[in-house]
């Protein structure tokens, strides 16, 4: 079981993964649903030369406050689909930080702070693998409650296109009920 998260601000997030997995639209989603919640959000971006398949991250910060420093260089929140991702980025978390992995990563002994779920199983249970960064935001919005759910569900709505709404939706929905069985109230 995962101790209640220590909402720091401003709070620093980096979603990881490979080209194709989505990275980028659930950074773009985060950021979104913050702004819709009325905070100050920094959204950023990057991915290998490959763009599929390549490494690729998307991070966000949120704030209460105007952000003065937009760069996230220790994570607050790591969410991780893929093993080069891990290998990249899995040491990069503050150390109060949060990391949620994907359990096709292979992690013999995960740290304290990493929790390792069936984010893309879950998503393929689904009918749709695509959807695992939005099990995976579901997941992180369960465990650290960094937004409202009703600004996830909005936000989702405002940049999937509408024939897959319902699918995302419920792979959010799915993500947090995978991250509300770790969360433990305070």
């Amino acid at each position: 079981m995962h101790e209640v998260f220590q909402k720091p601000d401003p709070l620093r997030i980096r979603l990881s993964g490979r080209g194709g997995q989505g990275i980028i639209l659930s950074g773009v989603i985060i950021a979104q649903a913050a702004m819709n919640g009325g905070q100050f959000v920094v959204h950023t971006q990057s991915y290998g030369p490959e763009a599929r398949l390549g490494a690729s991250k998307s991070e966000v910060v949120i704030s209460q406050r105007e952000i003065a420093f937009p760069e996230v260089v220790l994570a607050d929140i790591l969410l991780c689909l893929s093993l080069d991702a891990f290998h990249k980025y899995g040491t990069q978390v503050a150390s109060h930080g949060l990391s949620v992995v994907d359990d096709l990563v292979p992690i013999e002994r995960p740290r304290e702070g990493q929790i390792v779920l069936p984010l893309r199983r879950t998503a393929r249970e689904l009918g749709n693998e695509l959807t695992a960064n939005i099990v995976g935001i579901g997941t992180v919005i369960a465990l650290a409650e960094i937004v409202e759910i009703a600004h996830v569900r909005q936000a989702i709505k405002e940049w999937v296109k509408p024939e897959f709404h319902m699918i995302n939706l419920q792979a959010f929905d799915r993500g947090l009920q995978l991250g509300g069985r770790f969360r433990v109230s305070a």
